[in-house]
C-alpha cells in the first residue's frame, strides 16, 4: 500500500474512533435537548463525572457555568439558558 493510502486510511481510521468515542460519551449524559451541548462545552476540561455528581439548584447551575465561561468555556449567550436548564433538571438538588 502506497504510504499516501496508508495515511489516509489512518486518518479515516482515527477520525472514525474519535467519533465513535464522541457518540461513547455524550451518551453518558441523560437524553434531552442540550445534552450534546452540555457535553461538548464541558467536557473539554472535565470528565462527565465532575459535574454530573454534582446537585445543584438552578441558581447554583447558572452561578457554576457563569464560571465555567469567565475562566473560557466557550458557551454562546444563546445556549446559557439552555445548559443551565439541562443541568437544573437533570442534576438538580435530590429530592
Amino acid at each position: 500500500m502506497p504510504a499516501d493510502r496508508a495515511f489516509r486510511a489512518t486518518c479515516l481510521a482515527l477520525l472514525a474512533l474519535a467519533a465513535t468515542s464522541y457518540v461513547a460519551r455524550a451518551q453518558e449524559l441523560p437524553p434531552g435537548e442540550m445534552r450534546d451541548t452540555v457535553w461538548a462545552a464541558c467536557s473539554h476540561c472535565h470528565q462527565v463525572t465532575r459535574f454530573t455528581a454534582m446537585r445543584k439548584a438552578r441558581t447554583g447551575w447558572a452561578l457554576t457555568v457563569n464560571d465555567m465561561i469567565n475562566k473560557g468555556a466557550v458557551i454562546g449567550d444563546d445556549e446559557f439558558d439552555g445548559i443551565v436548564d439541562y443541568l437544573s433538571r437533570n442534576f438538580g438538588p435530590a429530592p
